[in-house]
């Protein structure tokens, strides 16, 4: 039988660091939130599951805020407006607003009465005035009911008795609710420090404050990615606060969890060469982590795959490797993430029965197994991603999911689930990489914190800041050491990389940028500490520009003929078109499955060209299109019945454009009832391995000037919803005299 294929889950936890260290509030609730739901949840599974193991990066700043609910030292809005007496207007309308932040179908629709509040708040059209102090009692007794995971709710009998009561709660239900959610969050480290303790897991860690290190280091390095990535002026460069948030991250670690760290996860999987010297001097850190792109960068070797995801060169990918130090006596090994594996458990998973996704990752890792074709050899594959943010989105909040993959791992003979110490112990790396790409796992660049006029005037602003408090402290020798610590202790908070990550255009929250007023606050702070009023400059919001090239709408006639050539030409160029979005937010994927959609018309004819990042010859593409005068409707594209994300016409779709591959004629489909699609005709089109371009006749789609088309493009595979565009709307096409 040879070896099992040895496979390493890490879960990265992670926050912004919400607190203010002068007056220690809490801006926003996350914490908390992902606290009650996620944290203790996912240390729970793996303990039921005594062979599961598997390892946690805890990011430092996280730990210390946990602690700090834990311990009722910290206290957000949210929590504050929840056990209040009574609200005035202005924080009704913020309850109104804010405390249905939970996906509505898996958790709010969950509850009879959080629902009943949510379709209230619908209909009123969320005019907070209409709407009694019972109404927004229960509204704080649910929002804090809802995000605790339900495990807990069904193994407390106070809570239990508390979901069943389902309305008319008082304020002390709500205390008693958050007085639970404090117990929960107290119950994290200790676990997670038992879990350790008996081999189940390993905890790992990531500098202090989250910060992106190499960029630390030198901001220039970001040109090694992108030669031409516009930088900040002044070039931000400073080593030593990169060894400082290394330093305190391994001190923190060692002090909530009694022992050294002996893998790190720098933030974002970013890496550089000169970050290599500064860990291997780190007490105790044996290992890092990244992602594959770095890997193929660094040794200009492409990670090849088929049209499936599979790894057609997976000797290469599923190893770890020695890395140069410049000091013998303190080696580095490193592992680079498995891409496809870790964004199908973040981004495709949630939308699958929780067995069938299982049995996927399952069978994904049987066929790397069967490609490596080397049985007599402890491979490695590596699965890493955010352990927070997707569960939401998962049945049961991830449970069912977890469940069945942990146990289909802990009973495969051909596979063994390991911590990465655990693994490296017993075979460590063999291979070198002379020289380690600058990058981070987005796409294996650091365009995500650095580049864009917002980033980089952020850049400029903590370089300024830090400037001015160097100066000020050699012009001031005798000042207090506890004033210099707190000083700086803001300028160690604003280099996380967070703030930076919603500075970029792809990742801009809708409304007031509530990262951008914390970021600019930290650095008055440095000011407020030393007694000196801070320059105006800091008073300005930093705005954020629309992303650059995302998205147009349709300028002028087009009659473009059908070549589906590697670019679209000047026949497109009066094309509207939408691009697909690795981000989600919080969550981020390392690559679409599509690139770009174009669309536009001319008299007679609908036009639509399609770019992906994959083979056309694996994919189903499905252009569904919600139209004024046709009677028939589908309420769901294909496949899409559980994205609980999208939200359609009330109309329905009338019409599908199905792509099956790029040697199968393109269909247009009519809908005959629900779930049920007629085809109606062959297309004019032409494909390529990459590209579809589509000619529709209005006449088929029974439309004519001045209408409106709603469209919605989804990518699959295998029955399986792998992208959808755009992501939560559908693209409103007026077909308007465009002469």
């Amino acid at each position: 039988m040879g070896r099992p294929l040895y496979v390493a889950l890490v879960w990265h936890m992670h926050q912004p660091f919400y607190k203010d260290p002068l007056s220690g509030e809490y801006s926003l609730p996350w914490v908390r939130l992902h606290a009650i739901k996620d944290y203790l949840h996912m240390a729970e599974l793996v303990a039921e599951q005594p062979k599961m193991h598997a390892t946690f990066n805890m990011v430092p700043c996280l730990v210390e805020q946990l602690t700090d609910y834990a311990e009722e030292r910290a206290a957000d809005r949210a929590l504050a407006l929840s056990v209040q007496e009574a609200w005035t207007p202005e924080e009704k309308e913020f309850m109104l607003s804010f405390f249905f932040n939970l996906n509505w179908d898996r958790f709010i629709r969950h509850y009879p009465r959080y629902a009943q509040l949510l379709d209230l708040r619908q209909r009123g059209d969320g005019q907070a005035s209409l709407f009694g102090d019972s109404y927004y009692r229960d509204l704080a007794a649910w929002f804090n009911l809802a995000w605790i995971d339900r495990l807990h709710l069904e193994q407390d009998e106070t809570l239990r008795a508390l979901v069943a009561k389902g309305r008319d709660y008082t304020r002390e239900d709500v205390q008693t609710i958050i007085r639970k959610q404090r117990e929960i969050i107290g119950r994290i480290i200790p676990r997670y420090r038992e879990l350790e303790e008996r081999g189940q897991i390993e905890i790992t860690t990531s500098p202090y404050y989250h910060p992106i290190l190499p960029l630390l280091i030198d901001v220039r390095t970001a040109r090694e990615a992108d030669p031409k990535v516009p930088l900040p002026a002044p070039a931000f460069a400073h080593p030593e606060d990169a060894v400082e948030q290394i330093r305190r991250g391994i001190a923190a670690h060692k002090n909530y969890f009694g022992r050294h760290p002996r893998g790190m996860w720098p933030s974002e999987g970013a890496v550089s060469q000169a970050l290599l010297p500064l860990i291997s001097r780190a007490n105790g850190v044996q290992w890092l982590a990244s992602d594959e792109g770095i890997l193929a960068r660094s040794l200009n070797t492409p990670i090849q795959r088929d049209g499936y995801g599979h790894v057609t060169n997976p000797r290469f990918l599923y190893r770890p490797y020695q890395l140069k130090t410049g000091d013998a006596q303190k080696p580095l090994q490193i592992i680079f993430r498995d891409i496809v594996l870790s964004d199908r458990i973040g981004f495709v998973y949630k939308h699958m029965d929780s067995i069938e996704a299982a049995n996927d990752l399952i069978s994904r890792l049987h066929r790397i197994r069967q490609n490596l074709n080397d049985p007599n050899t402890p491979y490695l594959v590596p699965i890493i991603l955010d352990g927070e943010n997707c569960w939401e989105e998962y049945e049961g909040n991830g449970t069912p999911f977890l469940r069945a993959l942990y146990d289909r791992l802990t009973h495969d003979p051909h596979l063994q689930p390991v911590t990465v110490s655990e693994y490296l112990e017993q075979f460590p790396a063999q291979e070198m990489i002379p020289r380690l790409f600058a990058g981070s796992w987005i796409s294996h660049s650091f365009a995500t914190w650095i580049g864009e006029s917002a980033q980089n005037r952020a850049w400029e602003y903590l370089a300024r800041t830090r400037q001015w408090l160097t100066k000020w402290q050699s012009e001031n020798p005798l000042v207090d050491t506890s004033t210099l610590e707190r000083a700086w202790e803001e300028i160690y908070v604003a280099e996380g990389s967070d703030w930076f990550w919603w500075y970029y255009s792809h990742n801009n929250p809708a409304g007031e940028n509530l990262f951008d007023r914390e970021f600019r606050h930290h650095l008055r702070n440095v000011y407020r500490v030393a007694g000196v009023h801070s320059p105006d400059w800091l008073e300005m919001p930093i705005h954020v520009a629309a992303q650059d090239k995302a998205e147009r709408p349709a300028s002028r006639y087009i009659s473009p003929p059908l070549s589906a050539a590697g670019k679209p030409g000047t026949a497109w160029s009066g094309a509207g078109y939408i691009e697909a979005s690795a981000s989600a937010g919080a969550m981020q994927r390392a690559e679409t499955v599509v690139q770009r959609l174009y669309y536009g018309y001319d008299e007679e004819n609908l036009y639509l060209r399609i770019e992906t990042n994959q083979d056309l010859s694996s994919l189903f593409l499905g252009v569904y299109l919600s139209l004024p005068h046709a009677a028939k409707t589908n309420l769901y594209p294909r496949y899409t019945e559980m994205q609980t994300n999208l939200h359609l016409p009330v109309t329905g779709f009338q019409r599908e454009i199905a792509v099956r591959g790029w040697t199968e004629p393109v269909v247009l489909s009519r809908a005959a009832g629900q779930e049920v699609w007629e085809p109606q005709m062959n297309l004019p089109a032409r494909l390529d391995s990459n590209v579809a371009e589509i000619q529709v006749p209005f006449s088929a789609l029974e439309v004519q000037k001045g209408d409106l088309i709603n469209l919605l493009l989804v990518a699959a595979k295998d029955r399986v919803v792998l992208e959808v565009l755009p992501p939560t709307e559908t693209l409103s096409i007026a077909l308007e005299d465009l002469t």
